[in-house]
């Protein structure tokens, strides 16, 4: 019976010096390696002996996988657009229609345009027009009435302000003599 306590309390000290020294070797600061984790997985092995001294060694395994990202990144310059402007004699006055497509002919649907007037090389001046504010159709179409009346000469600039991923632009028709 002797003897089992004996080697019951000799197991309790070799496992508390174990365990000491293994709270030593975690609490040290050693400046010869680096143990950062940059979003890697750390692994770290430790192996202590009776006599107080551990070795701690580490190693990063990298895990790698898809982020979505693509190379090169997608452009983010915004996609060029045409405005055409067509002011044509109405039973009403003149109508000012036309369509805002892409570089690649799609429509641009729900897009405002603003209209512009310029007559005998003056400033060009805000030009009202029956809808307000004048929108494309799902195709890109647009068709309005000026507020006031056109006078053959008038020069006719219809705008498009744009916004990424389309880029401004602004198509000019003279008004017809007639």
């Amino acid at each position: 019976m002797r003897n089992i306590r004996i080697t019951t309390f000799v197991l309790l000290m070799l496992g508390t010096a174990i365990i000491g020294s293994g709270h030593l070797a975690l609490a040290r600061n050693d400046n010869t390696r680096d143990l950062t984790n940059s979003g890697n997985y750390l692994v770290n092995d430790q192996n202590c002996t009776a006599g107080n001294s551990c070795n701690l060694t580490s190693s990063n395994t990298v895990t790698s996988g898809s982020s979505g990202l693509t190379s090169p990144p997608p452009s983010t310059s915004p996609t060029p657009t045409t405005l055409t402007l067509v002011v044509a004699p109405a039973s009403s006055g003149n109508n000012l229609r036309g369509t805002l497509k892409t570089d690649t002919g799609s429509g641009i649907a729900g897009a405002t345009i603003t209209f512009t007037q310029q007559n005998d090389g003056g400033q060009p001046r805000p030009l009202t027009t029956t809808q307000s504010p004048v929108e494309t159709d799902i195709n890109g179409d647009y068709s309005t009435f000026p507020t006031v009346l056109l006078e053959s000469g008038d020069n006719i600039t219809a705008h498009y302000a744009g916004a990424p991923p389309v880029a401004a632009s602004s198509g000019s028709s003279t008004v017809p003599a007639g």
